[in-house]
């Protein structure tokens, strides 16, 4: 398959890495661990009451930005049962995933910074098409596009030091085993857990879902998701401006930071997917030094997409059975 030959071919040049590279991320949660967690946990209302446990957690994170999450853990008789951090894509809601309840395993499931507000609409203008008015309706947050020159203040220096920030909450309750943490990351969340995996050195097990916000110097000009299109749109103008974002946009590029990370790591990626630019994920797969996994797709209609889904939930369950629960590849399978 070509596409799949054009993808494997993907290989990040690391003679670009900046030079300061540890420093910057060493100086940035040096700042972060200054500032107080400030947890504060609400019990929601729920059905399942007598087997389940049920939190809203807000804490504190970078700038003193109070993040939120969802907390769902299967209340057990013996023991305390591991946890799944889930972080979700730039512009999407949080997951949560009914296998892992069934199989024991709790989750906490983040919301990305600024994703409390609903995107915003444009203001529709008078004439034009219905199809200019629908896309007009679904336009993105726009942070990515904020601070380009700033990479102390940029966006991604911001959700990155949430993910950190995270893992530093979750290790603190009470209500898991704190020694069997895996990390779920979609899109752009999964460049949160890779930075999580290699400057924290926290997590068990590692599942990215069509990673993206990865070998950006190729992917920035391939990809089509909306963190893409924002930063190309403020990349306009002189060649300067743009050889300038490019520089800073690699410090937040996970392909030079693969080589801290020694979690085993799963990836699923669709090969057809426009949106992530998928030759990223092999950029980066070629570059870990650990136990690793890609499970591949090429579905694009719409009904072959959910059942895309649904194997890569599957698949995720799989393989936190078998790392955070210690099960065999056929006990994972039938669920025993």
């Amino acid at each position: 398959m070509a596409i799949f030959d054009e993808c494997y071919s993907s290989h990040a040049d690391l003679s670009h890495r900046p030079a300061d590279l540890e420093q910057f991320w060493e100086k940035q949660i040096a700042q972060l661990k200054k500032i107080p967690l400030d947890v504060r946990a609400q019990r929601k209302t729920s059905r399942k009451l007598l087997t389940e446990q049920n939190l809203a957690i807000e804490f504190q994170s970078a700038g003193k930005y109070h993040l939120q999450a969802r907390f769902i853990a299967p209340r057990k008789l013996f023991g305390r049962p591991p946890l799944v951090v889930i972080f979700p894509d730039y512009g999407c809601e949080p997951i949560i995933f009914k296998g892992l309840m069934n199989a024991g395993i709790a989750q906490l499931v983040v919301r990305m910074r600024g994703h409390e507000a609903p995107r915003p609409v444009a203001t529709e203008q008078p004439g034009g098409s219905k199809e200019k008015k629908r896309e007009e309706r679904q336009r993105s947050y726009g942070y990515f596009a904020e601070h380009l020159l700033e990479p102390e203040e940029y966006y991604a220096a911001k959700i990155y030091l949430d993910a950190y920030r995270t893992l530093e909450m979750a290790r603190l309750r009470r209500e898991i085993d704190s020694s069997r943490i895996g990390i779920i990351g979609y899109g752009v969340g999964a460049a949160q857990a890779l930075f999580v995996a290699a400057f924290m050195r926290r997590g068990e097990a590692l599942f990215l879902d069509n990673p993206a916000f990865v070998h950006l110097d190729v992917t920035q000009n391939l990809a089509e998701a909306d963190y893409a299109r924002e930063i190309n749109e403020a990349a306009r103008g002189n060649k300067k401006l743009r050889q300038q974002i490019k520089t800073n946009l690699r410090y937040f590029d996970p392909v030079y930071f693969a080589d801290r990370i020694r979690t085993p790591v799963a990836f699923s990626v669709n090969l057809t997917n426009k949106l992530i630019a998928p030759h990223g994920a092999f950029a980066l797969f070629h570059l870990l030094q650990c136990e690793k996994d890609m499970y591949l797709f090429t579905e694009g209609d719409p009904v072959a997409l959910a059942e895309e889904r649904r194997k890569s939930a599957a698949n995720a369950v799989r393989f936190f059975r078998y790392h955070l629960l210690g099960e065999s590849e056929a006990q994972s399978e039938t669920g025993d």
